[in-house]
C-alpha cells in the first residue's frame, strides 16, 4: 500500500486559536495527506521533535492572531537549522495590517519559507501550490517565489531589526 505524504500542522506559541488548525487538518486530509496537528500554542521544541519523529514532507504554520509574521520568522530559522530541506509554508493572518502583506510575504520567503499564503486568495493559492507539490522532492524548490534582486535590497533595508 502506498504511504500518504505526511504534513505537520503547527502554529506560533502565542496563537491559542484551534479552529484554523482543525480546518487545515481536515482539508489537507481531503487533499491526500497524512496529517499530524500539533495544536495551538505549540512550543518550538515540540515542533522540532515532531520533525524528527513524524518526518513530514510538508510543514504548515498557520496563525490567525496577527503575530505570525514575527514569530514565524523565528520558527523558520529553527526549522532550517534543524531540517534545511523540508518544505515549509506559512499562512493566515500574519500581521495586524493587511497593507503589509506584500512585504511580509517577501520577507518570509527570504527567511526560508517555501510558500506564504495570505490575503483573500490564501486558500486558493495554497491549493494551487499543493497541486504541483512533488512529495518525492524534499523541498519543492520550484515553488519558491523570490522577489527581484533590486527589491530584495529595498526590502531588507525596510525590515525591523
Amino acid at each position: 500500500m502506498k504511504r500518504l505524504p505526511r504534513c505537520l500542522i503547527t502554529t506560533v506559541e502565542s496563537d491559542s486559536h484551534m479552529w484554523n488548525l482543525v480546518y487545515l487538518q481536515l482539508w489537507l486530509s481531503e487533499q491526500g495527506f497524512e496529517v499530524k496537528n500539533l495544536g495551538c500554542c505549540t512550543p518550538e521544541s515540540e515542533l522540532l521533535e515532531a520533525l524528527d519523529s513524524f518526518a513530514p514532507q510538508l510543514v504548515v504554520v498557520s496563525s490567525v492572531n496577527g503575530h505570525g509574521y514575527y514569530q514565524g520568522r523565528q520558527i523558520i530559522k529553527s526549522i532550517r537549522r534543524h531540517d534545511p530541506d523540508v518544505a515549509c509554508v506559512i499562512g493566515g493572518k500574519l500581521t495586524t495590517s493587511e497593507s503589509d502583506n506584500g512585504l511580509v510575504r517577501d520577507s518570509l520567503l527570504l527567511a526560508g519559507y517555501t510558500g506564504v499564503f495570505i490575503g483573500n486568495d490564501a486558500m486558493a493559492d495554497f491549493a494551487s501550490f499543493l497541486q504541483g507539490f512533488d512529495v518525492s522532492h524534499p523541498r519543492a524548490e520550484a515553488f519558491i517565489g523570490f522577489p527581484q534582486p533590486q527589491y530584495c535590497e529595498r526590502l531588507l533595508k525596510s525590515l525591523p531589526r
